[in-house]
């Protein structure tokens, strides 16, 4: 599933908006493979489509301008989709998963706001520091696809962290990786404003 920005302006029509996601899309397919494998789209109030894409190429689409997020069409067989979630503040990743196993099970998850300590001089580019994030929880998770599936915000400029989704367990051992300074709960799951620069450093 791929949540888009609105179209530019005077994108209006059901057609129009079409149009826009599979010249989306074909940056990344071609766009022949661009129009065969979007399968569903969302036109009116809410803007995004699905699409059958292996993972390599859901990567690279999450980086285009226009593409607030990539994730798992976890509803792969409902008709009516919902592209107003609020994990629609992705702005990185995620791979495409569909029909491979949960890395928790249903309802075992909550949202965890981590800050991190700050990093030496080297790292300066987004992607960079969201693939730092990803190898601090692939110390707790084990595989960074897993990892980088978990993460939905990041925060790389004055102040460092990261939210991610994780079951209590793995978020009491990632309390303990060095560089993390706390882990708590995502108050404003549901918000862009997250406070990474917070004084509270009270461990779960």
């Amino acid at each position: 599933m791929v949540l888009m920005e609105a179209p530019p302006h005077g994108v209006n029509s059901k057609p129009q908006v079409i149009d826009y996601y599979v010249k989306t899309l074909e940056r990344v397919l071609g766009r022949w493979d661009a129009q065969m494998c979007i399968n569903d789209a969302s036109w009116d109030t809410h803007f995004g489509f699905c699409c059958d894409i292996d993972e390599e190429t859901s990567h690279e689409l999450a980086r285009l301008p226009g593409v607030l997020s990539v994730r798992p069409d976890l509803d792969y067989s409902c008709v009516k989709k919902d592209y107003s979630s609020s994990i629609i503040q992705l702005s990185y990743l995620s791979s495409s998963q569909i029909g491979s196993t949960l890395l928790f099970p249903v309802g075992n998850t909550e949202h965890w706001l981590v800050r991190l300590d700050k990093l030496g001089v080297g790292v300066v580019t987004k992607a960079q520091m969201v693939d730092y994030y990803a190898q601090i929880l692939t110390k707790v998770l084990g595989n960074e696809k897993d990892a980088q599936m978990c993460i939905y915000h990041v925060s790389w400029q004055s102040n460092f962290g990261f939210c991610c989704e994780l079951d209590n367990e793995c978020a009491r051992e990632l309390a303990g990786v060095p560089g993390v300074l706390s882990v708590q709960p995502d108050k404003n799951f549901e918000s862009e404003n997250k406070d990474y620069g917070g004084l509270s450093l009270c461990l779960i």
